[in-house]
């Protein structure tokens, strides 16, 4: 999705945000999107793993080694979506996807 234009969102474009998230997440699992909540689930037989973000700023991920529950007001999507950081009043953490998942959309190229 590097068409040039930042990907470096504030909570209030909530808009971008869901559009660079289905599109960081599509064909990798369970998409959800609403104009609430941004929920992504992985799917068998990959690693578990998924990411919610909701509207008002908080934030829930899940890897097999940690689970993290905070808040967030800005949203930074790498320009290959592979990745998504997001930043909070003293807050600052980065989901990536597993390289397992990510095959995933090796394999369909």
């Amino acid at each position: 999705m590097d068409d040039g234009a930042t990907m470096n969102f504030s909570i209030g474009e909530w808009g971008k945000i869901s559009e660079c998230f289905a599109k960081m997440f599509q064909g990798l699992g369970r998409i959800e999107t609403s104009e609430e909540v941004l929920q992504f689930t992985s799917i068998e037989p990959y690693v578990a793993t998924g990411i919610s973000l909701s509207k008002q700023g908080k934030m829930s991920a899940n890897m097999p080694l940690h689970n993290l529950d905070s808040t967030f007001n800005r949203v930074h999507f790498d320009n290959s979506l592979d990745s998504l950081t997001l930043i909070g009043d003293g807050f600052h953490y980065t989901y990536r996807i597993p390289d397992e998942i990510l095959a995933i959309k090796s394999d369909s190229n």
